[in-house]
């Protein structure tokens, strides 16, 4: 098979002594992508899904007519199918330089890749290529025949399970089907992996299984990020015998090492989080009475628990700070670009309790750690044009923000800043110019793992339509153009530009 493959930009330089590559097998609906994609954000890897060369061979195969019945006729083509992976964090799949990673989840690609990926002809020009994709960079690779065939001498293997009803509530809500045709669905394909006769779904003998039918996403992705700092080199050497028991002798190295990491953790940035933040918020407030004519609106509007999206129009660096001082009954943790942690600098951030994301990018990590600061009824900050404004007017809002309150089934609490893009010209401040945080009411979101794009920007209008309900009319042309007020037309959604 002619198969090309190109590594995109990974999102994070993998740490020296990282065990690689990972091979991570399952059944369908176990968790691998959502495991794989993880790892691959947090430690650098590149990811691959395997699963999808396997798809696009036979969307390809259905697309030239020939039939899984026809293994020559399937040989030959995988011996000059133009088929090219991209992957960084995640996997796209080409074919002749067609993006098809979207149909590769269609019905009719589904419940026929089982009898094409079963020809052993085109099995052998797969994992061939898999081999050399995983030699070429720290990766993992995802599928069902990884640690058994493929990667037979990973360093680390984790096989994920989960019961069949299980990953058929997850497929159903992926697919947006009915759950017992699902079943019915995973039943058969489950069937049809583990009983072919070339490379059948196995779990190999030194594989770590995880079950993940009650297993919370957070959960598994703790114990695999575990298993990966547990194979690094400084890891082992901390936890051999020999550094055991030099740990356990009362010399004073030990003991010195000792009051090293106790202070380390002492002066750990989660620490000082809650005092500088509301520190900061509360000092905040009283510079902006007395150089500016401050007022906040609606703050009875606050829940006061539970896991809350605030959300708000963006036009000046001073914005997460300024909703904050505005709404100041709860810590707000923000997005804020990466950009932003580059030392000197990036102490500030990192003490305001504000977390990283790649602007314009599928960053995971970010994701993740929005889900969880809300899964643990915390304040979650967005501002859904995903950059600040450059000219005082609203920008076309992202997806972004639509789609985390869909996944994490927050209640969302609309908010306006209006006034602060006369803070760019500190003449203006020889004004007092009139800066006001007005908080709309809350509206809560149904839960949906997997949203459809029809779902997700429906959503995105609503908090649009919410936020601008209580700006000036000033602010409020039509969608502004991209190119004109700075926003981009794809992305995450930062808290400050």
């Amino acid at each position: 098979m002619a198969i090309a493959y190109h590594s995109s930009s990974m999102p994070n330089q993998p740490p020296p002594g990282l065990p690689a590559p990972i091979a991570i097998d399952g059944p369908a609906a176990s968790g691998k992508t959502t495991v794989g994609q993880a790892l691959a954000a947090e430690f650098g890897y590149l990811f691959l899904d395997t699963g999808l060369m396997y798809r696009a061979f036979a969307l390809a195969a259905m697309r030239a007519g020939i039939d899984a019945t026809d293994a020559a006729a399937c040989e030959a083509l995988a011996a000059s199918l133009p088929l090219s992976a991209r992957a960084g964090s995640e996997t796209r799949i080409f074919l002749g330089g067609e993006d098809v990673t979207a149909e590769l989840r269609e019905a009719a690609v589904e419940g026929n890749v089982s009898r094409y990926a079963a020809i052993p002809g085109v099995r052998a020009a797969m994992v061939a290529r898999q081999r050399e994709i995983a030699a070429s960079a720290p990766a993992v690779l995802a599928g069902r025949d990884i640690g058994t065939v493929v990667l037979p001498d990973a360093p680390l293997k984790l096989f994920l399970t989960a019961s069949e009803e299980a990953r058929a509530v997850r497929r159903a809500e992926q697919q947006h089907e009915d759950a017992a045709r699902a079943l019915r669905d995973i039943h058969g394909r489950d069937t049809s992996d583990s009983n072919r006769k070339t490379a059948p779904l196995a779990r190999a003998d030194d594989a770590i299984e995880v079950d993940t039918t009650a297993m919370p996403l957070d959960e598994v992705l703790a114990f695999a990020r575990a298993r990966v700092i547990a194979l690094m080199p400084a890891v082992r050497a901390a936890a051999s015998p020999a550094a055991k028991a030099a740990a356990g002798a009362p010399a004073p190295v030990a003991r010195a090492v000792g009051v090293v990491r106790a202070a380390k953790g002492w002066f750990s940035y989660a620490r000082f989080v809650p005092p500088f933040y509301w520190g900061c918020t509360y000092l905040l407030r009283f510079v902006l009475m007395v150089v500016g004519r401050w007022k906040a609106t609606g703050r009875e509007h606050v829940p006061a628990s539970g896991a809350l999206i605030v959300v708000s129009n963006h036009l000046n660096n001073s914005d997460p700070a300024i909703v904050g001082a505005g709404i100041a009954k709860r810590r707000i943790r923000w997005m804020a670009k990466i950009e932003l942690y580059k030392y000197p600098f990036g102490v500030a951030p990192r003490l305001w309790g504000a977390f990283p994301v790649r602007r314009f990018d599928a960053d995971i990590r970010a994701m993740l750690q929005a889900e969880r600061i809300l899964k643990n009824g915390e304040v979650l900050g967005m501002f859904p044009e995903g950059h600040r404004s450059r000219t005082g007017f609203v920008g076309k809002p992202h997806p972004g923000t639509a789609l985390i309150a869909y996944r994490s089934g927050a209640t969302v609490l609309p908010c306006a800043i209006i006034g602060t893009e006369q803070l760019g010209n500190p003449l203006n401040l020889l004004r007092k110019p009139r800066i006001r945080v007005a908080i709309g009411p809350p509206f809560t979101v149904e839960k949906v793992r997997r949203p459809s794009q029809q779902q997700v920007s429906e959503l995105t209008e609503r908090i649009f339509s919410e936020i601008t309900a209580l700006l000036p009319a000033k602010y409020l042309p039509a969608y502004t153009d991209p190119g004109k007020d700075g926003n981009a037309a794809d992305g995450g959604d930062p808290a400050s530009s």
